[in-house]
């Protein structure tokens, strides 16, 4: 896989948190025969790890955990695969890139606890998808082969 390169946004998009980072260049993963490709312009927030647990677990943009969590965020946007596929693949991701096992664990358990209230998709992440399906393909890029389709 390629190394992730990301930059600071100022002032990320609207649907975004307050603190969030844009991927600078196209990033794939193979995952069995599917390639899972997060786009240059994705913002995401990092890992959501809460800042009561940020001594326990490690802060949201450790290194280790952001491919796992640009993955994880993308899919969950995109839903490319079931939920509980992208759950498996953030901890197998995570466990790829260096967490240990008991610590991927509980990030994956809390995952599973507490991600459903954000896997649909509200409107305004429909809005934001749409404005960044517009910026890839305004870059000459189609947006669709990165799983991207949206209404």
């Amino acid at each position: 896989m390629d190394p992730l390169q990301v930059i600071p946004v100022i002032k990320p998009d609207k649907n975004k948190l307050e603190e969030a980072y844009e991927v600078a260049t196209d990033l794939a993963w193979k995952n069995g025969g599917k390639t899972i490709r997060v786009p240059q312009f994705f913002q995401y927030d990092g890992a959501s790890v809460p800042p009561m647990a940020w001594q326990l677990i490690g802060t949201p943009f450790n290194p280790r955990f952001m491919i796992p969590s640009v993955f994880h965020d993308w899919l969950y946007h995109t839903h490319q695969l079931e939920r509980d596929a992208a759950d498996a693949i953030f901890h197998a991701l995570l466990i790829e890139n260096g967490v240990g096992r008991t610590r991927a664990s509980l990030m994956s358990a809390a995952v599973e606890s507490f991600g459903g209230a954000y896997w649909e998709n509200a409107a305004d992440d429909r809005a934001y998808l749409r404005r960044l399906a517009k910026r890839i393909g305004d870059d000459g890029r189609d947006p669709g082969d990165y799983g991207l389709i949206v209404s």
